[in-house]
């Protein structure tokens, strides 16, 4: 019955080709069905007009980038002979940096990358590209209509739905035929669902969506068969995903047979490990988990010393300076880049020095990451300049000329006549035309308009706003939501209050269409601004309040727009404007907490992330003097305010594009100030630096600024507003909120499993594996510092520190005191409530350097046993892709819960390293002979098994020699001075043995005083000159006179004739095989052995010797 659907379902979606677009249908069945089962009609198979492609995917086998669209699209372009594949790419408008991707993988099926894709870019190129294919599907099909029939869609990668979708939503699809067959009962990996959802939402609005039955088989699994095989096959398959940017299926596949390597035993070659840790790096980092990407920084590293290979170490090196720069360690990203140039110099690898020299100056632009504008010019050398257009590094080019240089306000101000005299701003904006960036224009544009809205170019700021919602294709997107917002601020630094609440309503709506609370939270900030503006502070103090709230809930750093230190600054001006001391006083503490930071860099005078806009502490410094010139007054403390206003004057001047909203609220408050206190010449100076203020901004719009403001009025006129409420807002912010908590908490969920495999492990010292999971532990939840202290008996142990504080015993102990008494750890930031009642813990890592701070003491009894301390330092760059700066509670038991693991794991370790000399010291006490130290003849026979044992597997050579040693007149010394001194000498004699020894071998008491030297080789002169060394040893002894002398504790006479030595019989054989062999070699030693004692003592023979004698 089901071949009969199916084929119906065939033959329907056939008939409608050339007559309907989104002809895709979705056929559901049970169980397995194979493409082979069904006899499809030659009405279908055999039509000269229409070309049928039947595709099948297999769940042993890693599916393809976009497979099989790509495959289709370049087998129907080649039928035809009337364009160029390059004059197909530019009527399909393909993006030109993703050209040589499409070319090389039509040339040779695997793709490359000329240019290295940029991480702010990720989504607008996966866009681009979707749209790509989709358009070379559409230019295909007018060329060639096709029906394309894909069964067992549940194999299929994320890219191929995403195509689905997109062509659900496409023009001009009417040649193009699709049935998409699928098992319902498979599963799905979650990665798959959203996509999944998008499609089978679309086809259910097309009602086309069947359930054809039971196919009646079931032995079909999700997961492929990987082997070290299979692996070294996929890797093509895998790089095609890569460059194609499928990154998700290929992160799943990556993490399953990373998964396997790691725990599972699965062995696969260095080279290969190599490669599938480059791909995994690679997705990781654009993908945004830049902690795995670290992860794998430190396996290749460790992996290049292994293998002493340059070109290893280099991409470890490059790859962390990558991660560095977008985690904002501006510092730690540019001292890696150094390390990676100089192993490309040494190496000779030019392009690798290239690569290498460009993060250095991206990590000055911190890597054009969530920045505006930078604060002043970067240098970047005519050599880096050549070196861009050399490789072909047009994108890169781009960006440097955008923001690099013409970052002065008085060049800026030029561009409202003409954006010609922003020299190196248009050849940016020429060179991103050329490339077909858009998003680096808009991006561009909004430089120009934050930096004429910072410095007070308002009408610049209107006119590049206007400019760019102009050029947008989409007026309802994220870019024109922050446009909406971005004018109306600029109307507010306008004095249009009334007018920009308009344009702010409408960046809400469009936002909350969007579903995005994190930007509606920037558009609140300038609603604050605005009432600010307007002296509105109620109103301003709850916009504010929102903004945190957002920023609670979402457990974010700052706002895009505003930092931290600036929020706590307004919502203090706010709450002293309304009354509210109290409040007040608090945010002020707050916002002091992060200034700090930012005070002492600057006294330091650090360049490396102060060059960026949202470097500038200006602002920030302003408001927290004024503020507190405010309440100096409130209070009476005259001379604090003063001193506190002459600061805020400081830096309103540096900053007066920023403060506009407050500018006059500042003047006349120090009016009353100075009229307060008498000052009145002060008093008038700030009363006409006032008036010439006001007379040179306005209260209304030129008429140049309306006629800019004429296509958004238009737009605004012809389109409904609808007002979000406050209720609908929360509701949003919650359920984000809640998608967020649940991601994260999956993410804790699948950590685990690798945390537990971590700790797990009985093979390493308890130093090792704390180094191991520390590391992790730091890369995974982005910790920068920790310190790991253990408490057993009287001295602290240090088993991990990377906190560059130094930590005495004395301030060991008192961590341990701290938390005896308290009984309990403690998470705290800059802006906790509890944060001073920490400071005393805080201090020791540095106060001004510490953001957020977690400290879990364990116990026994009340006892501490052990305490981790872990933290995250300040940033050059708060809106950086670090998931989160400010640690909480949640952070705290996970954390606790991940090291009572390890307390557990040290605990078993010691127990096993206990049980483990234990069973040394009845293991040695069994082979080895009490009195002397040396091997006894069991052994002596434990060496030799595991010798015969070795040469059986061919690691070790079957040349061998044996000296058998008896001791010469031992017997007169023993009747002489008695059995103590005998075995003193017995001692000795082994003490010689085993000096001469040394590494050629091992020495052996065989009984009484015989004495067994096996030597790892059967070279002859080896052998002689042992023995030589051996009576050279004993004859330096005297007759060890001196030492019985001591023993005995008076002068000994021995006849030179009676001193003690030994006599040695030796035998080489280069045919040992089997024991037997060695028991041999003993017995024919042993014979010459006595043949040499009977003849003269105290000297050796070779069994070749005596056998010619």
């Amino acid at each position: 019955m089901i071949q009969k659907y199916y084929n119906s379902i065939l033959e329907q979606v056939f008939a409608q080709i050339g007559k309907k677009e989104h002809n895709i249908v979705l056929a559901k069945y049970s169980n397995d069905f194979s493409l082979k089962q069904l006899e499809i009609s030659e009405q279908i198979t055999n039509n000269k007009e229409v070309r049928f492609v039947a595709h099948e995917f297999r769940a042993e086998k890693l599916s393809g980038a976009y497979e099989p669209f790509l495959d289709l699209i370049l087998e129907l372009f080649d039928q035809q002979k009337e364009m160029t594949f390059d004059e197909f790419l530019d009527k399909c408008n393909v993006y030109s940096l993703q050209r040589p991707i499409i070319a090389a993988y039509r040339e040779s099926g695997k793709c490359i990358r000329k240019e290295s894709l940029l991480y702010t870019e990720v989504d607008y190129e996966r866009e681009r590209m979707h749209d790509a294919i989709v358009a070379m599907l559409v230019e295909v099909s007018k060329i060639q209509p096709f029906m394309l029939w894909i069964n067992r869609m549940q194999f299929a990668g994320k890219g191929t739905i995403e195509i689905v979708y997109e062509l659900l939503k496409a023009e001009h699809t009417e040649n193009i035929g699709i049935v998409l067959g699928m098992n319902e009962q498979q599963r799905l990996p979650e990665y798959m669902l959203p996509g999944w959802e998008n499609v089978t939402e679309e086809l259910d609005n097309n009602v086309a969506i069947f359930r054809i039955g039971n196919a009646g088989e079931s032995r079909e699994q999700r997961d492929e068969v990987i082997t070290a095989e299979s692996i070294e096959d996929d890797i093509r398959t895998l790089q095609n995903l890569v460059f194609f940017m499928d990154f998700e299926q290929a992160l799943f596949y990556l993490e399953k047979v990373d998964r396997r390597i790691r725990f599972d035993n699965f062995t696969v070659s260095d080279e290969v490990k190599y490669e599938l840790w480059q791909f995994y790096a690679y997705v990781s980092v654009y993908m945004r988990d830049l902690p795995k990407a670290l992860e794998i920084s430190e396996g290749i590293l460790q992996l290049a010393e292994k293998k002493k290979n340059r070109r290893m170490r280099f991409y470890a090196y490059y790859l962390r300076s990558v991660i560095y720069m977008y985690q904002s360690k501006l510092q730690e990203a540019t001292e890696c880049a150094g390390v990676a140039k100089s192993i490309a110099i040494e190496g000779g690898m030019e392009r690798g020095q290239f690569e290498a020299e460009l993060v250095e100056i991206q990590a000055k632009m911190a890597g054009w990451n969530n920045i505006f504008f930078c604060a002043q010019n970067v240098e970047v050398s005519d050599a880096m300049i050549e070196k861009l257009m050399k490789y072909d590094y047009r994108n890169h080019l781009a960006y440097i000329y955008v923001y690099a240089y013409d970052n002065k306000p008085e060049i800026v101000a030029k561009a409202y006549y003409s954006e010609s005299q922003l020299i190196y701003f248009s050849k940016g904006i020429r060179l991103a035309t050329e490339i077909g960036n858009t998003q680096l224009i808009y991006n561009a544009y909004q430089k120009n308009i934050m930096l004429a809205s910072t410095n007070g170019m308002y009408p610049i700021a209107l006119l590049y706003s206007v400019r760019t919602f102009e050029a947008l294709d989409n007026k309802r997107s994220l870019e024109s939501g922050r446009i909406f917002s971005g004018i109306g601020y600029t109307l507010t630094a306008l004095r249009q209050n009334d007018l920009a609440k308009r344009y702010f309503q409408k960046a809400v709506e469009i936002l909350y269409n969007l579903e995005l609370p994190e930007d509606i939270a920037e558009v609140y900030y300038n609603m604050a601004i605005n009432c600010i503006a307007a002296e509105e502070f109620k109103e301003a103090n709850e916009y504010l309040m929102r903004c945190m709230k957002t920023i609670e809930r979402l457990h974010l750093n700052s706002l895009r727009v505003c930092n931290l230190s600036k929020l706590y600054g307004l919502l203090a001006l706010c709450s002293q404007k309304l009354g509210n001391r109290f409040n007040c006083e608090q945010y002020l503490n707050n916002c002091k907490q992060f200034l700090n930071y930012i005070i002492e860099k600057e006294k330091l005078q650090n360049d490396v992330g102060i060059i960026h806009d949202y470097a500038r502490c200006d602002d920030d410094m302003f408001l927290y003097h004024f503020t507190r010139a405010l309440l100096g007054m409130d209070s009476g403390n005259d001379s604090s305010a003063f001193e506190d206003f002459n600061c805020a004057e400081t830096h309103l001047v540096r900053t007066e594009g920023n403060q506009f909203f407050c500018y006059q609220l500042f003047r006349k408050d120090r009016i009353r100030f100075y009229g307060q206190t008498g000052r009145m010449e002060l008093k008038s100076n700030e009363e006409a630096i006032l008036k010439q203020y006001l007379e040179d901004n306005t209260h209304s719009l030129t008429d140049e600024e309306i006629k800019v403001l004429e296509p958004l009025e238009q737009y605004l006129s012809e389109e409904p507003l609808h007002v979000i409420s406050s209720q609908e807002m929360e509701m949003q912010l919650k359920q984000e909120s809640i998608n967020r908590a649940y991601k994260q908490e999956r993410r804790q969920m699948d950590f685990l499993s690798t945390w537990q495999k971590t700790i797990d492990v009985t093979d390493v010292s308890a130093e090792v594996m704390v180094e191991n999971v520390m590391r992790t532990f730091l890369y995974h939840f982005n910790l920068d510092r920790a310190l790991y202290i253990q408490y057993h008996g009287r001295k602290p142990k240090v088993l991990y520190d990377n906190t560059e504080a130094s930590f005495s015993m004395k301030e060991q102990k008192y961590l341990k005191e701290v938390f005896e008494k308290t009984q309990r750890g403690f998470v705290v930031s800059k802006i906790s409530s509890n944060y001073s009642e920490h400071l005393n813990v805080v201090k020791l890592f540095g106060e001004d350097n510490v953001c957020s701070l977690v400290a879990i003491p364990f116990f026994d009894n009340g006892k501490v046993t052990s305490i981790m301390i872990a933290y995250i330092l300040m940033k050059d760059n708060w809106h950086s892709s670090v998931s989160r700066y400010m640690l909480d509670e949640s952070d705290m038991r996970i954390y606790e819960l991940l090291f009572r693991e390890v307390q557990y794991a040290l605990n078993r370790l010691y127990a096993y390293e206990k049980l483990y000399e234990m069973n040394t010291a009845l293991y040695k006490s069994a082979v080895t002979d009490q009195l002397t130290g040396i091997f006894n003849r069991k052994g002596f026979y434990q060496n030799i098994e595991e010798i015969i044992r070795k040469i059986k597997k061919g690691r070790m050579k079957h040349d061998f020699g044996i000296m058998f040693i008896d001791l010469d007149n031992f017997k007169g010394y023993n009747d002489t001075f008695g059995h103590d001194v005998g075995d003193l000498l017995l001692k000795s004699m082994a003490n010689i043995f085993s000096r001469v020894c040394r590494d050629k071998g091992f020495v052996t008491r065989f009984g009484g005083d015989e004495f067994i030297i096996f030597l790892y080789t059967g070279e002859h002169k080896v052998l002689e000159d042992t023995a030589k060394a051996i009576y050279k040893e004993i004859k330096k002894q005297d007759g060890f006179r001196e030492l019985i002398a001591k023993e005995i504790g008076q002068p000994v006479e021995i006849d030179d004739k009676k001193l003690l030595s030994c006599s040695i019989g030796i035998i080489s054989s280069n045919q040992v095989k089997k024991a037997e062999d060695i028991d041999e070699m003993i017995k024919e030693a042993d014979d010459l052995l006595y043949a040499v004692k009977a003849e003269s003592k105290g000297t050796y023979k070779f069994f070749e010797e005596q056998e010619q004698k």
